[in-house]
This record gives structure tokens, sequence and C-alpha cells, in this order.
């Protein structure tokens, strides 16, 4: 299969897994409710990767996380040469680690509403610093590892008990042995509780 179809299978196979458990997730008789955000140990399973996430509670409504695993990395760049333009794909793999804070800005406003808010779910903005190291595919593109710092938005809604649905987005700027670059990052995937 190449990779823009696999890309697009998993797509379309992530989305149809969300939406089918968004219709679950807020029909409850009996909704949990928190009243300030708590600790969690994750394996995180991404549209793009999988890691490790240990997500540590420092005050009510914020948390600090730390996270290790391995990532793709997917890039188009275009070359303009006057009337002729180049287009060229990129895909790599590579080991990374990450940390951030995230603030919980609607949790009361959830629990409030009678939503869920179990396993941290809710809306919140932060800060992701990322280290992407050497990629383990040889691809001139991705050079020897870059460092990304994003400030980033995203939600959590609880699947169930054990599983969370997350969604992060953010500008992003990337710094290497060459120029920076400024682009968007974003996550998209599960989280399976420990």
């Amino acid at each position: 299969m190449k990779s823009k179809n696999a890309i697009k299978t998993l797509s379309i196979l992530l989305f149809s897994l969300v939406f089918a458990g968004q219709l679950k997730a807020q029909d409850s008789t009996h909704v949990e409710q928190q009243t300030e955000v708590k600790s969690l140990n994750k394996i995180r399973l991404t549209l793009l990767g999988i890691s490790y996430e240990r997500e540590q509670k420092i005050d009510r409504l914020a948390t600090l996380y730390f996270a290790g695993g391995i990532g793709a990395s997917f890039a188009i760049q275009t070359e303009d040469y006057g009337l002729i333009a180049k287009t060229n794909t990129y895909f790599n793999i590579s080991p990374n680690i990450n940390a951030g804070f995230r603030r919980y800005y609607n949790f009361d406003k959830r629990n409030k509403k009678g939503r869920k808010t179990a396993n941290n779910a809710a809306n919140y903005y932060g800060l992701d610093v990322s280290a992407y190291f050497k990629p383990l595919l040889n691809n001139d593109y991705f050079g020897n590892g870059e460092i990304g710092i994003t400030p980033q938005w995203g939600y959590q809604r609880s699947i169930g008990k054990k599983i969370n649905f997350e969604l992060m987005l953010g500008p992003t700027v990337r710094l290497s042995a060459f120029d920076p670059y400024f682009g968007v990052d974003g996550r998209i995937g599960f989280s399976f509780l420990l």
C-alpha cells in the first residue's frame, strides 16, 4: 500500500472510531465528576506514533507532562523555479521525547453542565517542547534531529473508564542544524490509561 493511501485509510478509520466513541461518550445516566484534574499514566497511540506519557497534576486545573516514544514525520516541500514548481514529499520515523504544560480552562464549566470530567476530559491550552532525534530512515530532509516549540490548544474526552480521545493543534517553530522553520504541529489519537 502506498504511503498516501495508507494515511488516507488510517485517517478515515481514526475519524470513524472517534465519531462512534463520541456518540456514547456524553450519553450516560451516571456521570463521573471530578472537581480537579488528576495525575495520569498513559500509553498514547496517535495517527503517526506511539508513546508513554506521565501527566502530573501541579495545581487544581494544571498539569505538567513528560513523554517518550517513536513518531513519524510527514513533510511537503514546494520549490518554485519561476515557471516550474517542484513538490517533494518526505516521510520518516524517529524517537522523540517531549514535555509540556497544560491548563484546563473549561473544567468547571463541564462540571456545571453535568458533562464527564473523568480522566481530565476538558479543553486546555499550554506549551509543548519536543526533541526529535536522528531519524531511523535515511532521508536528507529531516537531518539529524530537531527541537520543536509549540504553543498548543487541545482537548481530551473520556471514552469509557480507561480510554481518552485526544486532539492537539498549534503553531510550531522547529530548531535544527539548518535554519529554523515555522509550521503547524498536531496530534490526534487515543490514550490508554494505566
